[in-house]
């Protein structure tokens, strides 16, 4: 398998949309609508955060991506999303990997993340050194780390 970590393209795009729906449609899909609704702001956050964007590749096919942003003081790990075939292939943990190192260069010691506390992914967030530090407005766990 050879796994290669990337900057988004916008020809990435119709992909990571895929990726995020297909998120919604599995975990959450109540929210689908409102998801839906949200499209434009979705967008935004992917383009104006373009540069936080990163890529993987398995053998020439799309396998995720992972966004951060910068909220005053602390990088926070928006999304990561692990293409069903790619999944327990240490695609998701190189994502990771990339998200806390791309911080770290751009001057973040603080990282932060959320996850549904049904997500599997918060056992990845727990290995990699995520603490939780408590649970947001929305339910969803709140997990952080030092760099």
């Amino acid at each position: 398998m050879a796994l290669e970590l990337r900057q988004a393209r916008v020809t990435d795009l119709p992909s990571i949309y895929r990726g995020e729906q297909d998120y919604i449609r599995c975990w959450e899909p109540d929210h689908e609508g409102s998801w839906r609704l949200q499209l434009e702001r979705h967008l935004t956050r992917w383009t104006e955060n373009f540069e936080r964007l990163t890529v993987a590749v398995v053998d020439g096919q799309f396998a995720g991506y992972a966004l951060w942003t910068a909220q005053q003081s602390c990088a926070e790990l928006c999304t990561i999303n692990v293409t069903q075939g790619f999944r327990r292939k240490g695609v998701g943990r190189a994502l990771l990997d990339a998200y806390m190192t791309s911080a770290r260069r751009q001057g973040f010691n603080h990282l932060s993340l959320s996850v549904r506390a049904d997500n599997p992914a918060r056992f990845l967030y727990e290995e990699a050194g995520f603490f939780r530090n408590g649970v947001d407005a929305h339910g969803y766990l709140r997990y952080a780390r030092q760099c």
